[in-house]
């Protein structure tokens, strides 16, 4: 398992916006896919000077052929006509990932969506985001805002 540091988290956040700013793609909205996606949404917000903040609560269940997503939370707004930045942290296999981008579309009508994970699973992916950093192989990716092991009542 390969293990993250906050300052690894940065510095690929910091990348990450680059990429954005050098395609000249300028959202009017960012939105983030909780949870993991919180921490990213935030580090890209700053970088990109972006102040027009929403987040996404969704979950899947389901084998990968008849995945389902489940909505949690969608933000109640019109953005309609509007160009919308999504990110979420990594993509596994990208499913639920595409799932959210139908669903913002068909709910939104925004005229624009890209995408944009910190890392991609290149062994499994099939949907990619517009926008990545990193690819992950084989072994999945640990942040440094995921839960610990626990060991009775103290954490490792």
């Amino acid at each position: 398992m390969k293990k993250l540091t906050w300052e690894n988290v940065e510095l690929i956040s910091e990348e990450l916006a680059q990429k954005i700013k050098e395609s000249s793609f300028q959202p009017d909205y960012i939105i983030g896919v909780t949870t993991g996606g919180l921490f990213p949404l935030a580090l890209l917000a700053k970088e990109l000077k972006l102040n027009k903040i929403l987040t996404f609560s969704a979950k899947t269940s389901g084998s990968d052929k008849n995945k389902k997503l489940h909505i949690m939370y969608a933000p109640n707004i019109d953005l309609r006509d509007k160009k919308i930045l999504l990110v979420d942290e990594i993509v596994e296999k990208g499913i639920t990932l595409r799932k959210i981008v139908e669903m913002i579309k068909r709910k939104y009508n925004v005229s624009e969506l890209k995408t944009a994970t910190m890392g991609v699973n290149k062994d499994k992916c099939l949907f990619y985001p517009d926008y990545y950093v990193f690819f992950e192989q084989g072994e999945w990716v640990k942040f440094p805002w995921e839960k610990k092991e626990k060991f009775g009542k103290y954490t490792k």
